[in-house]
């Protein structure tokens, strides 16, 4: 194994593409308002919040899990040695 830690500068192109994109998404998607959320029923609402409250969860399950997994392999060790 290498003792430095290196990233492929593609990838790093392609994380901060990501971001700069997530940001630009939230700011111009700020003024566009929601016009299917406001064509739903109040029945149609409360089943979309269970819906999202479960994705939540499941997601939430994920990135806890994904935590514990990386520090018990400790993938990156050579990167803070």
């Amino acid at each position: 194994m290498s003792d430095n830690c290196h990233m492929s500068k593609y990838l790093a192109w392609l994380m901060l593409t990501y971001v700069i994109a997530s940001v630009y998404y939230f700011i111009r998607s700020r003024s566009v308002g929601t016009p299917f959320n406001d064509s739903l029923t109040e029945e149609q609402k409360k089943i979309k919040e269970l819906s999202a409250n479960t994705r939540r969860n499941i997601f939430l399950q994920g990135v806890i899990g994904s935590v514990i997994l990386i520090a018990i392999f400790k993938p990156f060790i050579t990167c803070y040695n």
